[in-house]
């Protein structure tokens, strides 16, 4: 009896090309739900195919049924008894020509690169870049990121929508020979001068198009200049102007400084128009203009080898307002990059060194 059963294993082993085929056809021709499938062969031997619906079916293209059958015989062979019915539980997932469409069972992973949740066909991934939602083979990217949280947004909306922190340098975007100052005295360590930004954008889409949309963002932050000195000096204030003079001890002798910085803090509005690329490697360009209104300014001092800071509170002749032009350019998986340029100086005039600021960084969220 165990040789009639071998031999029409190998019967079937020798036509299953063709009942693949057949089931391919049979799936592919009927558009009726099935439960089932039954293919024979000869008068003797049947190969049923038993699933819940037509989609279950036709995730049997997905296995290859030779290395199933030729296992099968395999441990039929090794089967010392002589009997006619064969019950073998199978792993079914190491038959899968295509290793990636392993059908696993329902998870809940959280680890360091984010949470994974498998329920059926739905499967959910919250990371750093966002919550990506992909069913059945098609990724829903409605789901995105805001600064902490998370939010189901209008695909159409800006991907600059939302709470947002910037961070980056500050330089002089323009330095004019100013009577009665030395340029020297005054120059910024360039990545000591650091620029802060924190703040929530609003939006409204104008136009939707499949490949770009057109928005007007608004937005109010609070910003920081943080202007570190390049050398010994620090920043006075007399009765008619500033003035850079080096930081010296009781007698007299320059003092070596670990930090001395300006700080102007600013509340500020924008206005943006933004167009986004929902398909492109470059997510979004934007530009448009800015204004700030100072909100105090404050030097900080820490000398060489002390822990000690000194603080002194002044508006050192700063202009109230700050005004400008902005633009920024994002990029899919990368944080976007972002340029601020005042159209003002930071000084009053003849009050101090004619110098406009320059802002550039990076937008975390």
């Amino acid at each position: 009896m165990k040789t009639k059963i071998g031999a029409a294993i190998i019967l079937v082993l020798s036509f299953v090309n063709a009942g693949a085929s057949n089931i391919k056809s049979l799936i592919n021709n009927d558009n009726s739900e099935k439960d089932s499938i039954i293919v024979t062969f000869g008068d003797k031997t049947r190969l049923i195919i038993y699933a819940e619906n037509r989609k279950e079916l036709e995730k049997m293209m997905k296995y290859d049924l030779n290395t199933l059958l030729k296992d099968l015989k395999i441990k039929l062979d090794s089967t010392e008894t002589d009997t006619t019915f064969l019950k073998e539980e199978v792993e079914g997932n190491a038959y899968l020509k295509n290793k990636d469409d392993k059908d696993e069972k329902d998870y809940v992973r959280i680890g360091l690169r984010g949470i994974h949740i498998k329920d059926g066909d739905t499967r959910v991934t919250i990371d750093s870049k966002g919550v990506e939602v992909n069913e059945q083979g098609t990724t829903d990217s409605t789901y995105r990121r805001t600064g902490k949280r998370f939010y189901r947004s209008n695909r159409n909306s800006s991907p600059r929508k939302g709470f947002n922190i910037a961070v980056g340098l500050n330089t002089y975007g323009t330095n004019e020979t100013t009577v009665g100052y030395n340029k020297s005295d005054y120059d910024l360590k360039p990545f000591g001068s650091r620029f802060i930004s924190l703040g929530y954008i609003a939006s409204t889409t104008l136009a939707r198009g499949e490949n770009a949309r057109f928005h007007l963002d608004f937005g109010v932050d609070f910003s920081w200049y943080n202007l570190m000195f390049d050398g010994n000096n620090t920043i006075s204030k007399n009765d008619d102007r500033v003035e850079f003079p080096l930081v010296t001890d009781d007698a007299g002798k320059e003092v070596d400084m670990k930090k001395s910085k300006l700080v102007v803090p600013y509340v500020n509005l924008s206005f943006m128009p933004t167009i986004s690329f929902p398909h492109s490697f470059i997510s979004y360009l934007s530009a448009g203009v800015y204004g700030g209104y100072r909100i105090g300014s404050y030097t900080k001092l820490r000398r060489e080898g002390s822990k000690d800071k000194d603080h002194v509170r002044k508006n050192f002749y700063l202009e109230e307002l700050r005004y400008g032009l902005a633009a920024e350019i994002g990029i899919r998986n990368f944080p976007d990059l972002f340029v601020n340029y005042d159209l003002n100086n930071l000084y009053l005039a003849n009050r101090g060194p004619s110098v406009r600021m320059l802002s550039f960084g990076v937008r975390l969220f």
